[in-house]
């Protein structure tokens, strides 16, 4: 009897894990499927994208594979890669630095410095949270049209420099280390400024990893408010200029293909990356999960 509900007991582990399988592999497919058929499509000539019917290759009204390369000729320089590729990593390497830097310090100050008034800075600061950024659209513009940085790159890095939630998350990574090479460093001498530097901020280097690349990522993914900070496109980033292609592409069917191409071009950067260092993400995020 007991060899027969032992039996049981495994084959209904099998099953159960053919079925998780079997779910996995189906939502691989439908998160998978659209990006293949980006890909497929940015290959394809206008006539062979709106053929009524549908081939995942590409192919010529002869019913031959043809794969059209000048789309991405076309979408070179529409986009005018080298400009733009150039001003997105200026302004995503510049933001995520001072993003790092600037919240660490404040994550570091609301959970070693005891002020006045702490508790209620960050309740207030927490409750910012909750307001929509889109909300704070209008007055960023306002503010960097008051100090003359409109239509530059300046005013794609510093409206975004600080984050309540990576302070947060910073600060909750430094409650969560232990103060004793911060005490001993204090007794050394060292100042608040030199402890956090020297002896913190490297005990905390999961998490600024993963905010690095989470910040990263969103930065080189922001369309809205590079949309409304500028306007030549000498300063427009990747994202801004694939939303000018797409404007254009809604307009001229003609240049539906050339979108797609432009759509593949912009978004293969991210996809190395996240593959690159996908494990410094979940490493930072259990983390983050265990230690907060």
């Amino acid at each position: 009897m007991t060899s027969v509900r032992l039996g049981s007991k495994v084959l209904h582990i099998r099953w159960g894990r053919l079925i998780a399988y079997l779910v996995l592999a189906l939502l691989t497919v439908t998160f998978l499927f659209p990006y293949v058929w980006l890909i497929s499509s940015s290959f394809k000539s206008t006539q062979a994208i709106f053929n009524p019917e549908f081939h995942l290759l590409p192919y010529d009204t002869e019913g031959n594979i043809s794969f059209v390369l000048s789309n991405y000729v076309e979408a070179f320089d529409y986009l005018d890669l080298g400009t733009v590729f150039t001003n997105t990593i200026i302004v995503c390497v510049v933001n995520t630095a001072l993003n790092l830097f600037l919240n660490a310090m404040a994550g570091y100050a609301f959970a070693r410095i005891p002020f006045k008034g702490r508790g209620a800075v960050f309740s207030v600061m927490l409750m910012s949270m909750m307001v929509p950024g889109t909300v704070m659209l209008i007055p960023n513009y306002i503010i960097i049209n008051k100090l003359g940085m409109y239509d530059t790159l300046f005013a794609l890095i510093f409206p975004y420099v600080m984050s309540v939630y990576n302070i947060f998350l910073m600060r909750q990574q430094f409650y969560a280390v232990s103060k004793e090479l911060e005490e001993a460093a204090e007794l050394d001498g060292a100042g608040i400024f030199r402890t956090f530097i020297v002896i913190a901020m490297p005990l905390v280097t999961p998490m600024l990893v993963v905010l690095g690349i989470t910040t990263f990522m969103w930065n080189y993914n922001n369309f809205l408010w590079p949309l409304v900070a500028t306007q030549s496109s000498e300063v427009f980033t990747l994202a801004r200029s694939l939303g000018s292609l797409v404007s254009a592409g809604s307009n001229n069917v003609n240049l539906y293909p050339v979108m797609l191409a432009g759509a593949v071009i912009v978004s293969l950067p991210m996809i190395v990356v996240f593959f690159l260092l996908q494990k410094y993400i979940i490493g930072g995020i259990s983390v983050g999960a265990v230690k907060g």
